[in-house]
């Protein structure tokens, strides 16, 4: 378990409540409740008489955006430099940029 400070710890349980909200990756899959999609805007609604669409906003996902943003601001050093990195090579072969050799005999 990692020592947090009390504000990293609240920042860090926000971002998580919103993530299993939203159902980011494998998180928050056997909560009850609707579907939230990934996108700040929920629907557009289309008045008569009007020149343009209305737009009803995400709440969820925006405060998802919000609570993440804040949590990677003061996550602690060691988490960020530890993060695995394509960059650095941390996924081996699937980073590799060589052309595999074809596993087909050719046909004469």
């Amino acid at each position: 378990m990692i020592k947090l400070t009390s504000e990293q710890q609240k920042a860090y349980d926000r971002y998580i409540r919103a993530r299993n909200r939203v159902r980011i990756g494998s998180y928050g899959k056997h909560l009850k409740g609707n579907w939230i999609p990934l996108s700040d805007v929920v629907c557009t609604v289309d008045i008569a008489n009007m020149n343009h669409p209305l737009f009803e906003q995400n709440d969820e996902w925006l405060e998802y955006k919000e609570a993440s943003l804040e949590w990677w601001a003061i996550e602690p050093e060691f988490r960020k430099t530890q993060r695995m990195s394509m960059i650095k090579g941390d996924y081996g072969d699937t980073d590799s940029w060589k052309e595999k050799q074809p596993q087909v005999k050719e046909i004469t």
